[in-house]
């Protein structure tokens, strides 16, 4: 039946199930790590492992570390407009890292292909190498761009500590929103490896800095005064 169906239903069905993989993600990537924390263990796998385990067959040959230096010099070759060089290692050689644990060599051979198993392996990629990847990369960005901002303009103490903050707010901000991040940018660009490109170059991105900023001086001042 869905070889019949109109071309925008079938994409708006891949569309949801992305969404769906993505949003159950985020819920499962927050309550592993709270709970792992809670009990002290220091040994609970990480979440990608776990709902994407390694094939039987699976080697760590010199092809499979082949996987993740093509795909490094492939990412720093892409431009960015909204990450900074240092932002831009800081994803790529993360994600090349844990590329070869979640792609298999005939899913990488796909990854930078315009078809169904590109797609797949794409997702796959993002869900379980690049979200593993970004917390470090954003709070980075965020940081620099809340220290340099207009709306610290005139503070001379407190910039860092008000621009930490920022940078945990917007931390928590993706563990929910990232999902819609994610279809957005592939609504906009089906080949991106990189979903959080578009959403740092938004209008909504530069809002929610202000918003942040804003709130975290007025937090800190508070505390500082009482």
């Amino acid at each position: 039946m869905l070889k019949t169906a109109p071309l925008f239903l079938k994409s708006f069905f891949a569309l949801a199930c992305l969404a769906a993989m993505l949003t159950a993600f985020f819920i499962l990537a927050t309550t592993s790590t709270s709970y792992a924390q809670s009990q002290g263990d220091s040994t609970v796998k990480p979440l990608g492992e776990i709902l994407n385990p390694k094939p039987k067959d699976y080697d760590e040959n010199t092809k499979s570390k082949e996987r993740g230096n093509i795909y490094y010099k492939k990412c720093m070759q892409s431009e960015s407009l909204a990450f900074d060089e240092e932002e831009k290692t800081l994803l790529c050689a993360c994600t090349a890292a844990k590329i070869p644990e979640v792609l298999t060599g005939p899913e990488f051979a796909e990854l930078y292909k315009d078809t169904e198993a590109g797609r797949n392996a794409r997702m796959k990629a993002m869900t379980y190498a690049y979200t593993d990847c970004m917390d470090q990369a954003v709070s980075d960005k965020v940081y620099k761009d809340c220290l340099y901002g207009k709306e610290l303009d005139g503070i001379i103490y407190g910039k860092k500590n008000i621009c930490r903050c920022v940078a945990k707010e917007y931390n928590d901000l993706l563990i929910i929103a990232a999902p819609d991040f994610f279809m957005d940018a592939i609504k906009y660009d089906p080949m991106t490896l990189n979903p959080l490109e578009r959403h740092f170059i938004s209008e909504t991105y530069f809002y929610n800095l202000k918003r942040y900023s804003k709130a975290c001086r007025a937090r800190l001042l508070y505390e500082k005064s009482n």
